[in-house]
């Protein structure tokens, strides 16, 4: 019988410890040439173009004061009167259009605002946030100031009303 066979130290565990390293430092290589190669990122300045600047300055909301007076309701047969002040919300390139035709048909749409409180019903004049006055003088000054035809977005964004608690009136 053959003697059994001495076995040989390995040499393959320190070959592939080393050729693990060399790419290792071949693969740094690479990616630092590359690096040299691609340089710095360009500088940026400042300033250019201001139209961007211009046009978000156009579409800020601003307020403007439609209405302020006491309004009165009696539909529940007490006369109440309410302080109240109007505020619609636009953009301010609509600002002095709103503002013109508030000024020219301020009695016309003192009148309507009038009407909507004469014949809402008292439990409108309850509510925390007013939604059912909000929205009926919002769609009368919608209508009232209609569409910018440029861009057919409404003129008004929104109708604020801020308003006091009523008092009785009658004796």
């Amino acid at each position: 019988m053959a003697a059994p066979a001495q076995p040989t130290p390995k040499k393959r565990p320190l070959l592939m410890v080393m050729l693990i390293g060399a790419m290792l430092v071949v693969e740094a290589v690479v990616i630092v040439g590359v690096v040299m190669v691609i340089g710095r990122p360009a500088e940026v300045a400042a300033g250019g173009d201001t139209t961007r600047v211009d046009t978000a300055e156009e579409d800020r909301i601003v307020e403007i004061l439609v209405l302020d007076a006491r309004l009165p309701n009696n539909r529940s047969g007490i006369t109440q009167v309410f302080d109240t002040e109007i505020y619609v919300q636009v953009k301010r390139k609509f600002q002095t259009r709103v503002s013109g035709e508030l000024d020219q048909f301020r009695n016309e749409i003192r009148a309507e605002i009038t009407a909507i409180w004469r014949t809402s019903d008292p439990q409108h004049f309850q509510e925390p946030k007013l939604e059912n006055l909000t929205r009926k003088v919002y769609a009368f000054l919608n209508g009232r100031f209609g569409r910018d035809p440029a861009s057919g977005e409404p003129i008004i964004s929104k109708s604020v009303i801020v308003m006091g608690t009523g008092l009785r009136v009658d004796t």
